[in-house]
């Protein structure tokens, strides 16, 4: 079973990622994006987790397609909770 992985989609035509966050076993991750469409922000929570049938890992979690925020600043600090104990991976390495 193929599963696509939503980080990739919205890294492509339809939003651009702009920020992501990852806790430190790298099982759970948070990525904020720009909607291309409306210049809005949103963002998704993802778990890792492994299909013992297929013996494959993936990502499994909520997206939050509803929730439009007119600025980054504001959605980061309407989920800041949520960032507790996260660390923010750069989009380029320097």
């Amino acid at each position: 079973m193929n599963r696509p992985d939503l980080f990739s989609w919205y890294g492509d035509d339809e939003a651009d990622i702009v920020r992501l966050y990852c806790d430190a076993q790298k099982t759970k991750r948070i990525f904020v994006y720009r909607r291309k469409k409306d210049g809005t922000f949103s963002y998704a929570v993802q778990s890792l987790a492994f299909d013992e049938y297929e013996q494959c890992f993936y990502w499994t979690g909520t997206e939050n397609p509803l929730s439009f925020y007119g600025s980054e600043s504001e959605l980061l600090a309407d989920i800041s909770y949520l960032l507790e104990g996260m660390t923010e991976f750069p989009e380029k390495e320097d």
